[in-house]
């Protein structure tokens, strides 16, 4: 009687009481997480953050307009920071309000993201540990919160397909797949504090933080003129932004799916251009199936093939340059080039070729020295058959 008069008592209680009861479950809550928190681990305490005027026991909540102000009052003193990390950059706040985020939160917007929406309230990790929400592996998923909801992306004008395009993208693969976690991500070409869209005159610089050898053939070669004329933003123009695929020699072309026959046709010196450039690509890499293909069926059968396995990787580095050389958008350099990766191939071919024949000849004299240790042994048994057979006369008893 008394569990359920106890048990009446506490459901009243959290009808009359509810916000109350919520309210101290979520500072509870707060106080689990803030165990394991970065600020923490520094010596802070809750009233670093929730400063009051009330006095003491009294945690305000900070207006979201007001949160990336108050994380700057430690972050961005230089002399504070330098307490716990002397390398640690002190200029987050300055680049948030030069970021579209920061000047709409200035404009007491406070749809956009501040400084919690993306490091977490209580809990904040290391920004290199792996459970932290802006880690290599966990960023794409914690802008994607935002950039990938439509409901929200249609309150400011854009598309919510940018985090599932990279999700599809060469980038990703690398990244999630491989583990590469140098692969780009969003803050890799967007910027983290400072996040602000490529425009059309800088997205080509964002690429060449990473493609400097594509970025630099581009620069001296004649379609950086035409493209600035036209406005065309370089790279984005043959590769998209968000869903990058890996390239392809098929890429190149005049024939209907390539990505040349969209601004070019088969007419004129450039059609010629296109088709000499694809046919060397193709040249290569056919030049480069065959090596592989002998080469790999004298390795399958015991044959030594180093040498030719050496000429063969030389010829696929020279592949990587002449795709790469693709971006001077000019004959004569890729020509040095697909025909010094031809040359290697063929020479990759030819050991195969001569492991093979040698494999030939040793079956050969395999065989005949079979024939011949077969033939002694017919021969052999035949003069045993021709030799008379042993007496049947027994020797006489001699008498006792």
């Amino acid at each position: 009687m008394r569990g359920t008069v106890r048990i009446a008592v506490a459901a009243i209680a959290l009808s009359v009481f509810p916000a109350t009861v919520r309210a101290q479950t979520a500072v509870e809550t707060a106080k689990s997480a803030f165990g394991e928190d970065v600020h923490a681990a520094a010596g802070l305490t809750c009233a670093a953050c929730h400063v009051s005027s009330r006095g003491a026991g009294a945690l305000p909540i900070p207006s979201r307009t007001a949160i990336a102000p108050l994380c700057a009052t430690c972050h961005s003193d230089a002399a504070y920071m330098r307490r716990f990390d002397p390398q640690v950059r002190v200029d987050q706040f300055l680049q948030y309000q030069t970021s579209v985020h920061g000047k709409r939160m200035a404009a007491d917007d406070e749809r956009v993201a501040t400084c919690t929406d993306c490091h977490g309230v209580h809990g904040i990790k290391r920004v290199n540990d792996a459970r932290s929400p802006v880690a290599p592996l966990n960023v794409t998923t914690t802008c994607g919160r935002c950039h990938g909801d439509p409901a929200r992306m249609k309150l400011f004008g854009r598309e919510a397909t940018p985090p599932g395009d990279w999700s599809a993208s060469v980038h990703a693969a690398a990244l999630i797949k491989r583990g590469d976690t140098s692969a780009p991500t969003c803050i890799a070409c967007h910027g983290s504090h400072g996040a602000t869209p490529p425009g059309v005159t800088s997205v080509a610089n964002v690429c060449a933080q990473c493609h400097v050898r594509e970025a630099e053939l581009f620069r001296v070669s004649p379609k950086k003129e035409i493209f600035d004329a036209l406005g065309e933003p370089e790279c984005l123009t043959c590769h998209r932004n968000h869903r990058i695929e890996p390239p392809q020699d098929t890429w190149v072309g005049v024939q209907e799916g390539s990505v040349c026959v969209e601004c070019h046709d088969e007419s004129g010196d450039s059609g010629m251009t296109i088709r000499r450039v694809r046919e060397e690509l193709d040249g290569l890499s056919a030049a480069l199936s065959n090596a592989d293909a002998v080469l790999t069926r004298a390795e399958r059968a015991g044959m030594l093939v180093d040498d030719g396995r050496t000429a063969f990787q030389e010829a696929r580095e020279y592949r990587v340059q002449s795709r790469v050389l693709v971006h001077a958008f000019a004959l004569a350099p890729l020509l040095k080039v697909t025909t010094e990766g031809t040359a290697s191939a063929r020479r990759a071919q030819q050991v195969g070729e001569a492991a093979m024949l040698e494999l030939q000849t040793r079956r050969r004299g395999l065989a005949l020295a079979t024939l011949v240790i077969l033939a002694f042994l017919g021969t052999l048994w035949l003069k045993i058959r021709r030799l008379p057979p042993p007496s049947s006369q027994q020797p006489t008893q001699r008498a006792m």
